[in-house]
């Protein structure tokens, strides 16, 4: 797999998930802390919002980084992937470390499935990227 077609879907991805916390941040909320908590607790439903709010940029700095650094050479990709790879698993330890074991939201394994793929896809590239 080249690199560039790794990089270029992972910066797709994020560059996504960025445009949609930023257009629907309470959507995505009430998805994170539950229906019947956002209703019964408004706060809950605001502090979900705000949450993506405050990871979109995130999210969208990392996709804008990944889409416009796909020309470069193969060894500073990979190390791109190697710093998107130990990100990501700071992010998946986060999510079943912690979020598993929390009441105010409502985490699911499914929930991190596109994460686990990306993941999966970042260390492939890093270590058969061409």
């Amino acid at each position: 797999m080249k690199a560039k077609l790794a990089m270029t879907i992972l910066g797709a991805y994020n560059t996504l998930m960025a445009i949609m916390m930023l257009t629907m941040p309470g959507t995505m909320g009430e998805q994170l802390v539950g229906a019947e908590k956002a209703a019964s607790a408004p706060e809950m439903l605001e502090m979900g919002t705000m949450f993506h709010y405050g990871l979109a940029p995130a999210l969208l700095m990392i996709g804008l980084m990944l889409i416009l650094s796909r020309t470069a050479a193969i060894e500073t990709a990979k190390q791109i992937l190697l710093a998107y790879v130990i990100a990501n698993a700071v992010l998946l330890g986060v999510f079943f470390g912690v979020f598993t074991n929390q009441d105010a939201i409502q985490f699911s394994p499914e929930m991190a499935a596109p994460d686990v793929i990306a993941f999966g896809l970042a260390l492939f590239a890093y270590f058969k990227g061409k």
